[in-house]
């Protein structure tokens, strides 16, 4: 695909599936940034310098440790999307997006941490060769709401004076609930536009917001790599058939909880009729306290 000048703007909606799959979408971020294309993976090190701020020393090559092949996102309806890679230089990434549920997420991202740490040094090497772990977390939700900026980073660091234990493992969060849309594109922060453009990438009234978002040349590679997965009609199905399944499991789940309280409160009315017969209260008194039929409580 042409890429897009300063001085040229295209139809960013024109014959793609792009107003329904939003990069806030797990399975559509895995598809444009965790396939091992070269596509996806120059949109990845095109992100992954802005968020980590690397224009003195970019990244400028990459492995993704875990692509997911088109076969197994099928039949793996339920897999976290977060991708793995490593860096030309050693560095172990994590890298999610997360739209749902952040119920105890920080706990899920030093988790990811550790499990990069884990691997970060091999058997018999010193401590000095362990590798650097990154996890970056991607989120519409608000993590930490009493934090003003977008972009927060964790370190290991003394509680007290703040001095740095080691820097072998970072924490990125990158909070898209707290872009301000209404804000002049030319007063946002590098970080920032990448921020907006993952929120409003795919919403076609905010589209002259988008397109000024692109004419900086910022993000050029991901538009590249985003723009390909919506035009795909198949990559659309796919990503239509994982958000059907997911609808129908969270269904599923809440009707199984809804149904399993239903039962524990049925059992304790049973139990309170049950302790009521035996302490020689009438059949009729019990019926009307508990909501049992005299047969049923006859049967106690």
């Amino acid at each position: 695909m042409k890429l897009q000048t300063s001085s040229e703007k295209i139809d960013l909606f024109k014959n793609t599936f792009r107003a329904s799959m939003p990069l806030t979408d797990d399975y559509v971020f895995h598809a444009v940034f965790g396939r091992d294309t070269e596509e996806s993976r120059a949109a990845l090190i095109e992100i992954l310098n802005i968020i980590l701020e690397r224009k003195q020393d970019p990244i400028r090559a990459i492995v993704i440790k875990n692509p997911i092949e088109i076969p197994e996102r099928e039949a793996d309806k339920e897999s976290v999307m977060d991708i793995r890679a490593e860096t030309e230089s050693g560095e172990l990434l994590d890298i999610e997006m997360q739209a749902g549920d952040l119920q105890f997420y920080q706990n899920r991202a030093l988790f990811y941490g550790s499990r990069l740490v884990n691997s970060a040094l091999q058997v018999g090497e010193n401590y000095d060769k362990m590798k650097k772990s990154i996890v970056i977390s991607i989120t519409s939700g608000r993590l930490f709401p009493s934090l003003a900026g977008c972009h927060n980073i964790f370190e290991m660091r003394d509680r007290e004076c703040g001095l740095l234990l080691c820097d072998r493992l970072e924490l990125h969060f990158l909070e898209l609930s707290k872009i301000d849309g209404r804000k002049p594109v030319s007063a946002l922060t590098e970080i920032e536009r990448l921020g907006a453009y993952l929120k409003f990438a795919s919403v076609e009234d905010r589209q002259d917001y988008v397109q000024q978002i692109l004419s900086s040349e910022d993000i050029a590679m991901t538009e590249n790599a985003y723009r390909k997965v919506t035009e795909d009609e198949l990559e659309y199905e796919r990503r239509e058939s994982r958000f059907r399944y997911q609808l129908q499991r969270n269904t599923e789940l809440s009707v199984a909880r809804s149904e399993g309280l239903a039962e524990g409160a049925a059992q304790k009315q049973r139990e309170i009729a049950k302790n009521l017969k035996h302490a020689g209260i009438p059949i009729e008194v019990i019926a009307e306290n508990t909501g049992l039929t005299a047969e049923e409580i006859a049967q106690l």
